[in-house]
């Protein structure tokens, strides 16, 4: 595993002369991780994500954590935990792979990258788990496409890889947390990428300055929920029409409890597909 570090150009003070006092308010306000995601690779010096995606190959050659920080206090320490949540028989259940920590300040991106030491991945499911300042800020699960096996964690089938368009980031969505439910603010409220059966599923969507009118959409699938079901099924979808900086809160829910296995959620904007979040259905959630 690496790691590199890359200070972003900050243009605070320019933000705050073209902005409202409240939009300033925004960028400066808390300090810590603005954003993370998973991703193939990273370009150049300030490690931007290339081919943002939470599905990857056997044969990818590593995976990529880039991690954003906006204004971040001195020895501010960020780690990131890797774990095999269920590869079939290649590991046990909620095998810890790798971890990095650093200590870090100010604006820029950091890229954890996780190296494959072996002929191929083990198909099934990932996750990183990134701390800030010891806390558990944030969980990314991910999928390693391929024929996973039956385990006593997620029931896995063989389902083939979602097909979507392209990811186009607009920069009207600053992020999207998986939680179990949100705050008065549509703050998420015990951020998780892991769901029980019975559970409520909440998307937190964090936009920012998004012009008048803009429309935001979550559509949720179950990507591979076991043999009895088919695969990267429609569950439902909602749609916001907002502007501004602040949180939208999509939820999911139905009548009977969900099917173990993996499951997604793309968010568009304007019918542009910006972000995709994977979580998981399972039997018991791991304490953290």
């Amino acid at each position: 595993m690496s790691l590199r570090l890359s200070a972003l150009l900050i243009l605070g003070a320019l933000f705050c002369l073209a902005l409202s006092a409240s939009a300033c308010e925004y960028f400066e306000s808390p300090g810590g991780i603005t954003k993370a995601v998973t991703a193939q690779s990273a370009h150049g010096a300030t490690f931007e994500p290339i081919n943002v995606t939470d599905n990857f190959a056997p044969d990818q050659n590593e995976f990529h954590v880039i991690v954003t920080l906006t204004n971040a206090p001195k020895n501010s320490t960020v780690k990131v935990v890797w774990t095999a949540i269920d590869v079939g028989s290649a590991l046990s259940p909620n095998t810890k792979i790798d971890q990095t920590e650093v200590t870090t300040d100010g604006s820029r991106n950091l890229d954890f990258t996780l190296k494959r030491k072996s002929a191929q991945w083990a198909p099934g499911l990932y996750k990183a788990e990134i701390f800030w300042n010891d806390k558990l800020d944030r969980t990314l699960n991910f999928i390693v496409v391929g024929t996973p096996q039956k385990t006593n964690t997620v029931v896995a089938s063989k389902c083939p890889p979602a097909t979507t368009q392209p990811h186009k980031p607009t920069g009207l969505l600053a992020q999207v947390i998986m939680a179990e439910g949100v705050g008065a603010n549509n703050e998420p409220v015990n951020r998780t990428g892991e769901f029980l059966p019975s559970e409520v599923i909440y998307a937190s969507v964090s936009i920012t300055n998004a012009p008048a009118n803009t429309k935001f959409r979550a559509v949720f699938y179950a990507v591979d929920a076991g043999a009895g079901a088919q695969c990267n099924v429609k569950l439902g979808e909602s749609e916001q029409i907002a502007s501004g900086s602040k949180n939208l809160a999509f939820k999911l829910q139905q009548s009977k409890d969900w099917l173990l296995g993996t499951y997604r959620v793309d968010i568009y904007v304007n019918d542009v597909l910006d972000h995709t979040a994977n979580f998981v259905v399972v039997t018991k959630k791991q304490v953290h």
